[in-house]
């Protein structure tokens, strides 16, 4: 729970607190099939049975930082917002999460 808070503490992460709502945002599930947020991250930690380790944790905070990417595009304030997560996740995570997340995507990606 600590990393979500750590991250969720960040002045950049306002827009990661909370799922997109798809009410004002009509076509976000037209763009992005599996969305993800840090309050969804909390609950799931809370239950306990979804997170098995810091892997799988950092691997659904890349994801939120790709889907920010994917919907929102280059240059945008959101987009800017994703490449400052990533960057501060970095900082946060061990190296060795970091790098077998990337490569496990890489793998899975074929190599591309």
């Amino acid at each position: 729970m600590s990393l979500v808070n750590k991250v969720s503490d960040q002045q950049f992460s306002w827009c990661f607190r909370d799922p997109v709502n798809t009410d004002e945002v009509k076509d976000y599930l037209d763009v992005i099939s599996d969305p993800i947020d840090l309050r969804t991250m909390e609950k799931r930690i809370r239950k306990g049975d979804w997170y098995k380790n810091k892997h799988m944790l950092y691997s659904d905070m890349m994801r939120m930082v790709n889907n920010c990417k994917l919907y929102n595009g280059e240059g945008s304030t959101y987009y800017d917002y994703a490449v400052s997560l990533e960057k501060y996740l970095a900082t946060v995570f061990p190296k060795r999460v970091t790098s077998a997340v990337a490569s496990a995507a890489t793998e899975g990606s074929g190599g591309s």
